[in-house]
């Protein structure tokens, strides 16, 4: 896996997650034993972490001890790649963690580039950024630390996931979005399923990027650059907007309807930024509710506990099971998929009712599989 080129110390991480968990300094020094002048190192940067504090940090400000840990592990090793911003070194390491074909290939950088000084500027530009010192400090935050916590326990290369999450940034960046209305949001989430009526992306995205829209909710998609694993993410911007990117991995109705539904769930419910993709770990206890509780949220609205009940007293023949959708508002392969979700069905069962979807010309949005 490519790691992320981070040029901010973990006491970046520290500080965002002490204000967000309320947590003083003073607290938090304690905790570690250490003196208020050598906390002030660690979070400078100047002092490395221990696997003893890489726990206290853990039970304190969440995540793991590994996460702390390759946390400080990555600044060191970028500290000596990007202490000199024109190293060639550093620029080569950076480069070749670019996923620069599928980039390419989308339409997010232009083809045909010739020379690594001129890809290195093209490269930046996408991130909205002029140096490799700029783009490290930029994305040690916000949901580019999201996503290097997430690339620790993806199958995936963090570099990809970043690049992908930029793709969903530079699209939101382009609308004019109401203010948030959490209330108007939760309220209209059960009716949104019945979008799922259209058996075409092209048919259902444009209604259901209005629909959140009106309520100050962008939601965007965007295709997966090769080595980003990722299904959705949720964040909040910086006008205290959320923000929904789906990749359409797996490309069936199934998957995608689960996956915006939970990530609809993440803000409804703990309000804080989220990426979700095959091979992820669970990091600390929070992590493990906040994801059931996101897993059970949407197969609520998708599939309501009376008629799981009422279906689980018939046999899982397809008549029963499109019966079924037709109560849920829901087609039947939504309905499949989340009886293969909880094992209720084998994932070999019953996939001739889902609808099946591929990837065209656009980068965003797929076609059917008639």
């Amino acid at each position: 896996m490519t790691e992320p080129n981070w040029s901010s110390p973990p006491g970046d991480t520290i500080v965002r997650l002490m204000d967000t968990r309320e947590i003083d300094s003073t607290e938090l020094a304690d905790a570690l034993g250490l003196s208020m002048d050598d906390f002030s190192s660690l979070i400078e940067g100047q002092r490395r972490l221990t696997e003893g504090d890489a726990v206290i940090l853990a039970d304190h400000l969440g995540s793991t001890a590994r996460f702390w840990l390759a946390r400080d592990k990555a600044y060191v090793l970028d500290m000596a790649r990007l202490g000199d911003d024109s190293s060639s070194d550093a620029e080569a390491s950076w480069l070749a963690s670019m996923p620069a074909a599928s980039m390419r290939k989308f339409g997010w950088v232009p083809k045909g580039i010739k020379g690594k000084n001129k890809l290195k500027d093209e490269m930046l530009a996408f991130f909205g950024c002029s140096t490799l010192r700029e783009w490290g400090h930029h994305y040690s935050s916000g949901i580019g630390a999201v996503a290097f916590r997430t690339s620790l326990s993806l199958a995936s290369d963090g570099m990809a996931t970043l690049v992908w999450l930029r793709a969903g940034e530079l699209a939101v960046a382009q609308r004019d979005v109401p203010r948030f209305d959490l209330a108007a949001f939760k309220k209209m989430l059960p009716a949104l399923k019945k979008l799922s009526a259209f058996k075409r992306p092209s048919s259902f995205m444009p209604r259901l990027v209005e629909a959140c829209q009106s309520v100050g909710v962008s939601l965007v998609t965007a295709r997966t650059p090769d080595g980003c694993r990722a299904s959705g993410a949720s964040w909040f911007n910086g006008d205290g907007k959320p923000v929904i990117l789906l990749s359409f991995r797996h490309m069936a109705e199934d998957h995608f309807w689960f996956t915006f539904f939970h990530e609809a769930a993440h803000i409804v419910l703990h309000g804080k930024n989220h990426i979700d993709g095959e091979g992820a770990q669970m990091m600390g206890t929070d992590t493990e509710r906040q994801e059931r509780e996101a897993n059970e949220f949407a197969q609520e609205v998708l599939f309501p506990a009376n008629l799981r009940e009422e279906l689980g007293k018939k046999a899982l023949r397809p008549r029963a099971v499109i019966a079924i959708a037709r109560a849920a508002d829901v087609t039947p392969g939504i309905i499949v998929g989340q009886l293969q979700r909880t094992g209720a069905l084998d994932h070999a069962q019953l996939n001739f009712l889902k609808r099946r979807y591929r990837w065209g010309d656009d980068p965003n949005v797929p076609h059917l599989i008639d």
